[in-house]
């Protein structure tokens, strides 16, 4: 999984579909949880297997502080991985969204433990149809880092295009990706996009999510 790919799959958890968010912002205490399917076209290159990757999670929040759990679940096994993070997530009266986190990654067929990154995004709509976004993660221990920039323009209300740029190892490495969401509702929606770096060859991900809150009050 390249940087921006898991970064920011990281934070789509971490900040759950329209509907849930929404919730929470009328709600003191929620908990939420959901689920993407992903399909991978040859992640490795030409003459790779393609990868089939499932990934649940559960989220609690309070008033803006939130900790939760992501699974992932891949056919080849050497890949599964589960993430257990926490974190602050608002927004200014101005409609910058931010939120900061922490990582732990563990790999639990491929030496346990791994590592950490705290993460940061931003994001901030200047039109209906038009959200901007930079993502970091800076691994603290390895002093590795990651950085994108993104941007997603709605062409319809069920419908957006959107793309990234980012860089990984303090500058040493650069990718990039585009795609494209369909919105079934607020908490569902499916997604296809092609990622290329330049450490890997450009491969395509077709996947479906979905999020909702299990809980309030």
């Amino acid at each position: 999984m390249n940087a921006i790919q898991r970064t920011a799959i990281l934070l789509a958890f971490a900040l759950p579909g329209t509907l849930a968010v929404s919730s929470a912002q009328a709600q003191d205490f929620a908990v939420y949880g959901g689920a993407a399917l992903y399909y991978s076209v040859e992640p490795d290159g030409p003459g790779s297997d393609n990868t089939v990757t499932v990934e649940p999670y559960v989220e609690v929040e309070l008033n803006g502080f939130y900790a939760g759990l992501l699974a992932s679940v891949a056919n080849e096994s050497v890949n599964n991985e589960i993430d257990l993070y926490l974190g602050y997530r608002n927004e200014t009266e101005g409609g910058l969204s931010y939120d900061v986190g922490y990582t732990r990654y563990f790999y639990p067929n491929d030496g346990g433990n791994c590592c950490g990154e705290i993460t940061l995004a931003l994001d901030v709509s200047p039109t209906d149809t038009l959200t901007l976004s930079i993502d970091a993660a800076l691994d603290p221990e390895a002093g590795y880092g990651a950085t994108s920039l993104g941007a997603e323009y709605y062409v319809t209300d069920a419908i957006s295009i959107a793309a990234d740029v980012g860089v990984t190892g303090i500058g040493r490495e650069s990718e990039w990706d585009v795609g494209a969401n369909y919105y079934f509702a607020d908490s569902a929606y499916a997604s296809l996009y092609y990622y290329e770096g330049s450490e890997y060859e450009g491969y395509f991900e077709l996947s479906v999510s979905y999020d909702t809150t299990l809980f309030s009050r």
